[in-house]
């Protein structure tokens, strides 16, 4: 059973600091340490940095090649080395590797098909923007979020009953599954307590700067009919479908962004290597 608000409260509140050498560590009460939950490796890539020629470009991946061409002379006249010096020679190598890439019809369209598929197969078609969906209500100095994992949410309310400040119930093709909403809109041990009511243990501690990537993930996460996720908790069905867990998703696009980042370096540098 979940505590009373006076029995939370007679507990220690000392925070807990996840990493003592980073000044930026997440700091946890005690009873929130084994809620929280990290994507492993994220390597710098939580920022929307473009990792594919179409961002790179601004461009869609139906663009034609005048809109190609347009977009080149845009950001060539801001970023040629002769304007802004020598600081820029890395990305105008990069951008006429993309102006070579894409200005031509059959390596466009080819180009076009294997970034469609990456985008499809990680995040639904869309952009990772780098900006969560939540309300940030906390202060700036707060390093850690909440999130909900959907996916396996049975929708029992428990969490927005404790917690309406914060959680708030969304309805999906399935059920209503309960949503952080707004980001530090309660006390925090009134959030505490309703991360501790959850009854299948969906709810987590993360740190804000992984808070956009896992909210990002999460909106190509399969839900199941929830009678089923009943039916597989007893034992009478075996285990959850692939594609469900927001953390592992995170990881999959954080990887897919990696790999194109490292496509349009070494096209970079074939490029310059070529002039």
């Amino acid at each position: 059973l979940a505590p009373t608000r006076a029995q939370w409260s007679s507990r220690g509140r000392h925070r807990v600091r996840a990493n003592k050498e980073n000044s930026t560590a997440i700091v946890l009460l005690p009873e929130a340490k084994e809620y929280f939950r990290e994507v492993s490796d994220d390597d710098g890539f939580l920022a929307a940095a473009p990792c594919d020629f179409f961002e790179l470009l601004g461009l869609d991946c139906d663009c034609d090649d005048k809109e190609v061409k347009a977009a080149f002379r845009r950001l060539t006249k801001t970023t040629h080395p002769d304007i802004v010096g020598a600081v820029a020679e890395p990305l105008a190598v990069l951008l006429n590797s993309a102006y070579a890439t894409l200005s031509n019809d059959s390596t466009r369209e080819a180009y076009r098909k294997a970034v469609e598929g990456a985008r499809k197969t990680f995040d639904g078609g869309s952009q990772f923007d780098g900006k969560p969906v939540s309300q940030w209500l906390g202060p700036d100095s707060e390093t850690k979020a909440i999130f909900v994992d959907e996916s396996t949410c049975i929708g029992c309310r428990a969490c927005v009953t404790w917690a309406a400040g914060t959680f708030e119930m969304v309805e999906d093709q399935n059920a209503g599954r309960a949503r952080c909403t707004r980001q530090w809109n309660d006390e925090e041990e009134t959030m505490q307590i309703a991360v501790e009511m959850c009854p299948v243990d969906c709810i987590y501690w993360v740190k804000r700067s992984q808070l956009a990537i896992l909210e990002y993930a999460m909106k190509g996460c399969k839900r199941e009919d929830i009678a089923i996720m009943a039916r597989r908790r007893s034992g009478n069905m075996g285990s959850a479908p692939s594609g469900q867990n927001p953390f592992a998703r995170a990881e999959s696009i954080l990887k897919w962004r990696r790999e194109g980042k490292q496509f349009i370096d070494a096209a970079a540098k074939k490029a310059g290597g070529a002039e």
